[in-house]
């Protein structure tokens, strides 16, 4: 991997005891690639081990969150279980620091399925959410196949997951997807600062201890439907319906 072309497309900064992540590709929609994931894995962890880290917060460039899997880039990779962003997904279900995160535009495929994994969502009122999976012949992953409907209703997971329709932000709001609505991206991402400061004035023990009984004993079976729900997306990668659909979404 070339760090210094690929490390600019994540950015990262510690402001007191918040560290941000920010995805930075904007002239594509914030697209994720597989090195983008693994600088955010590398990043990730580095401040799950930081001492100096209360409170994480993940947010992106530009108009918009993040407009998914960079679909070239992702048929060109191998999608196994060590793939960085099966790896990203893990990495953030085991977090044992809140995380936060700030969503503005386009939040589609993974960038709506790891919010299921962050502690605090803050969207902009021009948010639109999406898992349009079924439209691409593939299946749910990152564990919304049941975390979806533990957050927003089994209702709305199944109209979500099956119709692959997009979400806008005030039904995000009042299905429980995110916490709060803002009226701008700058707002959005002041106000999902403002929030990390806050959490981080209270100790790190404290935090940490919150969250674990918060998320309870769910997190290793939470991987263990990420994998399961892996599995079954590498099957469908490789169907006819899948490749149809992906050249068809690529102009090939």
């Amino acid at each position: 991997m070339n760090h210094s072309s690929e490390q600019q497309l994540i950015l990262a900064r510690q402001q007191d005891a918040v560290f941000e992540i920010q995805i930075n590709r904007p002239d594509k929609m914030n697209a994720l690639t597989d090195a983008m994931y693994a600088e955010l894995v590398a990043n990730l962890r580095r401040a799950e081990s930081d001492e100096n880290t209360k409170v994480i917060l993940l947010r992106s460039s530009g108009a918009h969150f993040s407009a998914g899997n960079d679909l070239a880039d992702f048929l060109e990779t191998e999608f196994t279980e060590q793939s960085n962003v099966v790896q990203f997904l893990f990495t953030l279900a085991r977090l044992r620091k809140p995380i936060i995160a700030a969503v503005t535009g386009a939040a589609v495929g993974i960038g709506t399925t790891m919010l299921l994994h962050c502690d605090l969502s803050y969207a902009s009122n021009d948010a639109k959410f999406s898992v349009p999976f079924i439209k691409l012949g593939l299946t749910p992953e990152g564990g919304s196949s049941q975390l979806l409907a533990q957050r927003c209703s089994q209702l709305k997971a199944n109209d979500w997951l099956l119709t692959g329709r997009t979400v806008l932000a005030e039904e995000a709001l009042s299905s429980g997807l995110v916490n709060q609505i803002f009226s701008s991206h700058e707002e959005t991402w002041q106000e999902a600062m403002d929030c990390a400061q806050k959490l981080a004035r209270n100790s790190q023990e404290t935090l940490r201890q919150t969250k674990k009984l918060l998320k309870g004993e769910q997190i290793e079976s939470v991987v263990a439907l990420m994998k399961k729900e892996a599995e079954v997306f590498a099957t469908r990668l490789q169907s006819d319906e899948a490749k149809a659909a992906f050249a068809k979404f690529l102009g090939k």
